[in-house]
């Protein structure tokens, strides 16, 4: 209102602004046009080298024949599928090392910190310890002892660690019994997975105390439901067995996946850990009193006051670690990890001779499942939000 006032008793400071305005707009479009004419440039100078070359753009190659064997794939894959078969294996490997990751990196990341805000002076020192290490040091280094100096360093198949014949654990990898089911037995005990999160979702709303409200436990009936589906549906196991040289049957863990794992969730953990720290740090003390003082105990105060706030306040920074585990991904083919940056970016690209093309899409990828993951963590900050307000 002043501002307008202003305006109309001085009508030069009205026209500097406009001018103002002008001069602002003037110059992004003249940034526009040298970016586009930069673009340009690169671009048309490009195709002319690689013409002279004779090196042949655009994206035919897709639908040649792959040519190469993938050691680790959730789909399946040969060397007649088609190269953007192989692009679907690696966007599904650099997906589920993410998310296997993530799950198994928060979830340490949480005993980490209760433990680093224990009242014990030696389970704090303990994990302040741990969260310096791991904090201080290079990703590629936890990733090249546990692939060198830990997994390839197991015994061979006949000296490896064995289960009561079930189980093995050698340097070709870790073998465990499959279980043959139908894909509806896995939908079915996925679904009976989440009904424990659900019924205590609901407890909570009526009965904030009540043990059934519990994430913790509800968790753990999550998975015993969904080992119990499995236990019932399947049809068959198939168990490994030792033959010959090697071990036939069961579903086995390449040495690189169990480095890979391990490495990538143990590193994130730290933190994880230290941003919940901080989250729970920051929340009030007088609410903790406060809850108290109305006869609440102290694993209730936790559950329902201290982080269910902490959780809002974390979001944003942990996105940003999410976000930098999947771009972190790409580390792993140090260690021939058929991950989208070896088989695309390596692997197709040593073949094909198609680098721009190759290099584009692994950036595109890698683009558009960072912007997928923060896009989803905000949508879950804005519930969250949304609930605290109804609240």
């Amino acid at each position: 209102m002043h501002a307008q006032q202003y305006r109309a008793a001085h009508p030069d400071a009205r026209s500097e602004t406009k001018k103002s305005d002008l001069g602002g707009i003037a110059a992004q479009v003249t940034l526009a046009i040298c970016l586009a004419v930069a673009g340009w440039y690169v671009t048309s100078t490009t195709l002319h080298n690689l013409s002279t070359r004779g090196i042949t753009t655009g994206f035919d190659f897709m639908s040649r024949p792959a040519g190469f064997d993938i050691a680790f794939s959730l789909v399946p894959f040969s060397s007649a599928s088609p190269i953007w078969m192989a692009l679907v294996v690696g966007i599904t490997n650099t997906l589920f090392l993410t998310i296997m990751a993530a799950v198994f990196g928060t979830l340490l990341g949480l005993g980490v910190v209760a433990l680093r805000l224990s009242p014990s002076p030696a389970a704090s020192k303990l994990a302040a310890g741990y969260i310096g290490l791991f904090r201080n040091t290079p990703v590629l280094l936890h990733l090249s002892f546990w692939y060198f100096a830990v997994f390839s360093a197991l015994p061979g198949v006949r000296e490896g660690f064995s289960t009561s014949n079930v189980a093995f654990l050698n340097n070709r990898g870790l073998f465990l019994p499959a279980p043959v089911a139908d894909n509806w037995v896995w939908a079915l005990a996925c679904l009976a997975a989440l009904l424990p999160m659900v019924f205590a979702r609901q407890v909570g709303r009526q009965h904030p105390t009540s043990t059934f409200a519990r994430l913790d436990l509800s968790l753990i009936g999550g998975g015993v439901l969904f080992c119990l589906v499995i236990a019932l549906g399947v049809q068959s196991w198939d168990l490994p067995a030792p033959a010959g040289l090697g071990i036939r049957g069961g579903l086995l863990v390449i040495p690189e996946l169990l480095a890979v794992l391990v490495a990538m969730s143990v590193y994130s953990s730290a933190f994880i850990a230290e941003l919940l720290r901080g989250a729970i740090r920051s929340i009030d003390k007088g609410q903790t009193e406060a809850a108290q003082a109305l006869g609440l105990s102290k694993n209730v105060v936790a559950r329902r006051v201290i982080i269910p706030q902490a959780v809002r306040l974390v979001i944003p920074p942990l996105t940003n670690q999410y976000v930098n585990m999947v771009k972190q991904t790409a580390i792993v083919a140090s260690i021939a990890f058929p991950d989208l940056m070896l088989i695309f970016g390596k692997t197709v690209l040593t073949q094909t001779g198609q680098a721009i093309e190759c290099l584009t899409i692994v950036t595109a990828v890698y683009l558009s499942i960072s912007l997928a993951c923060a896009g989803l963590m905000h949508a879950y900050s804005k519930f969250l939000n949304a609930q605290g307000t109804q609240r």
